[in-house]
């Protein structure tokens, strides 16, 4: 799973397959300020029946990144049809 930024400054967390001068982006969502230090998810060319991927030239790529895990871990949770509950801490009392 990949973060990309496009040079229209949107960006996309998906998979990412390199083809030489494209890639293409498989189960994209894109990222959407939703408030105070938030993020939405859209999904990437949700009108489209790109069942294969996007295919975007890397001329329109600004770059490639890792996400976080916590960005990875929302985006599989949205995938998934599993709903698993949060990550709870062990809490002692000393």
């Amino acid at each position: 799973m990949k973060l990309i930024r496009l040079s229209s400054g949107e960006e996309v967390v998906g998979t990412v397959v390199e083809n030489g001068d494209s890639i293409t982006i498989k189960d994209g969502y894109s990222l959407i300020p939703a408030g105070e230090g938030k993020i939405g998810f859209m999904p990437f060319m949700a009108y489209t029946k790109a069942s294969e991927g996007i295919e975007i030239k890397n001329e329109f790529v600004m770059f490639v990144v890792e996400p976080v895990e916590q960005l990875q871990e929302q985006v599989r949770a949205m995938s998934s049809d599993i709903i698993t509950p949060p990550k709870q801490g062990i809490i002692t009392n000393v």
